[in-house]
């Protein structure tokens, strides 16, 4: 922590926590609800306060590492001795624990990587993007398995770089090999990259055998060991990764999600990259991949990318824990166009047209919820805390997420009852007549109205002067919800 406080770009590491960390407070949420039914879900079930049965398929098919739900379930039980108990207290500890692990380890990886950098001005580049571009804190603060095993993983390349050089030191080496069993035990996709890095130092780096069994050694061991952790998780002895193989490359069940060419990560990473930004940074990849032939990233990002792309199921988060690796690169990529005076007028209106895009997109993803349904749970979970309610809604529970139960969020207070269509509501409220009751509407659109009954609004994410401009009639469109009490006119 004294190397990064001082360090000549110290305002900017303390900027960029202060990032990570308000970022932290408001990406509610998950990215993907595997981030949230693979870990939280987990670890609500191993808490007792979850039926296996509400969890997805891949608990009962034993193919997920619990090594990440354990960890969870570890800091939750000791949170809940000091009095911490509400969910959404524990995903923020969760979440800052994630921001300060990201932020503490790039800002390591800058200080120790910047001599690698030829020009002033890329190396200042190398920073920026590092610590600012708009994706960076929002995919850091995860606490997703993908961005947990590339953390590990990273901190792995980070000691292995650091003592590379020195023949006496092989603590290092040991830690980094229970790190790199760890990255696989949280995501066993980090193997490739693992590959990568074990190629790289046999033929590039040349490090001697003992720091080679150094690494190794540890390595497998951790792996076996955390495998002990899956045998308690799941109650019965099993080998998770061979299950993961079997059901999702030789049963390919991971295919039932959707398939994709294999330029797919290119593509896909222009659109939500966001354009001219996500052009720019594939260019300057690309330059910095051939610039850099025989550097570390470079031959452990490839074998994990190129696996990916020839898997059938591509989702562009499967690729966070490569995103250091991305971005170091095309830093390299601009540093040797810089070196070279290539950057002529157009790229430089490019770089300063895509920082001022970057500014604002930065803005709005640190102060923008992961996921706005979980706004609600919060919202329900603080307004029933003194008393118990009734929620009516159409379709599914508010609490259902992709047809799985989001019990970890669940207010004890909150009733739902389910109607198959809105055309019941009305028969319910004539045979039940309650005094009050509340009603989730999907759609603004909906706009129900029944007889004998006001409606009062009571939470939805979006403004109301966000709401009162509809260009273009865009919430016809939209699933805006909004959450009202109804009270029975006299």
């Amino acid at each position: 922590m004294k190397e990064i406080f001082n360090s000549k770009y110290r305002p900017l590491f303390i900027i960029s926590l202060l990032i990570y960390l308000c970022t932290a407070f408001f990406s509610e949420g998950y990215h993907h609800p595997d981030e949230h039914f693979q870990i939280f879900e987990f670890c609500n079930y191993k808490l007792g306060n979850s039926p296996a049965a509400d969890l997805p398929w891949e608990f009962k098919d034993q193919i997920r590492p619990t090594l990440q739900p354990t960890l969870t379930f570890v800091i939750f039980s000791i949170l809940k001795i000091i009095g911490l108990t509400n969910p959404f207290s524990l995903a923020f500890v969760m979440r800052v624990l994630s921001a300060f692990f990201s932020w503490y380890l790039i800002s390591l990886l800058i200080l120790l990587l910047q001599t690698n950098f030829s020009t002033e001005k890329g190396k200042k580049y190398f920073i920026y993007l590092s610590l600012f571009l708009w994706f960076i804190p929002y995919c850091g603060v995860r606490f997703s398995s993908e961005n947990w095993g590339g953390l590990l993983f990273l901190t792995a390349l980070y000691l292995i770089l650091k003592y590379q050089n020195s023949d006496k030191k092989i603590i290092p080496f040991i830690v980094a090999g229970v790190l790199l069993g760890c990255s696989f035990s949280f995501r066993f996709q980090m193997a490739f990259a693992i590959i990568g890095l074990g190629l790289w130092l046999l033929f590039i780096q040349k490090i001697n055998f003992k720091n080679i069994l150094a690494l190794v050694v540890p390595t497998v061991i951790s792996i076996f060991l955390f495998l002990l952790v899956d045998f308690w998780f799941y109650g019965s002895p099993t080998l998770t990764p061979v299950n993961y193989f079997v059901a999702n490359i030789i049963q390919n069940k991971a295919a039932g999600w959707g398939t994709e060419p294999f330029w797919f990560y290119f593509t896909d990473f222009i659109l939500q990259g966001i354009p001219p930004i996500s052009i720019v940074l594939l260019i300057l990849f690309f330059i910095g991949l051939f610039k850099s032939r025989k550097s570390i990233f470079t031959w452990t990002l490839i074998p994990f990318l190129v696996v990916h792309m020839f898997t059938a199921h591509k989702e562009l988060r499967f690729m966070f824990p490569m995103i250091f690796a991305f971005i170091y690169l095309a830093a390299i990529g601009l540093d040797s166009l810089i070196e070279k005076q290539k950057i002529k007028k157009v790229w430089n209106f490019m770089m300063v047209f895509c920082i001022w895009i970057n500014m604002p997109l930065l803005i709005i993803k640190m102060i923008s919820p992961a996921q706005e349904g979980v706004k609600y749970f919060h919202f329900l979970y603080n307004f029933t805390a003194q008393n118990k309610i009734t929620l009516l809604c159409d379709e599914t529970e508010i609490y259902n997420v992709v047809d799985l139960n989001a019990n970890f969020y669940r207010s004890p207070n909150v009733k739902c009852i389910v109607f198959k269509n809105k055309n019941e509501i009305p028969q319910y409220l004539s045979a039940q007549q309650p005094d009050s009751i509340y009603i989730l509407e999907r759609r603004l659109s909906d706009n129900l109205k029944f007889t004998g009954y006001s409606k009062i609004k009571q939470y939805s994410f979006f403004w109301d002067w966000v709401l009162s401009y509809n260009l273009n009639d865009w919430q016809s469109r939209a699933r805006i919800w909004t959450i009202y009490k109804m009270r029975r006119e006299n």
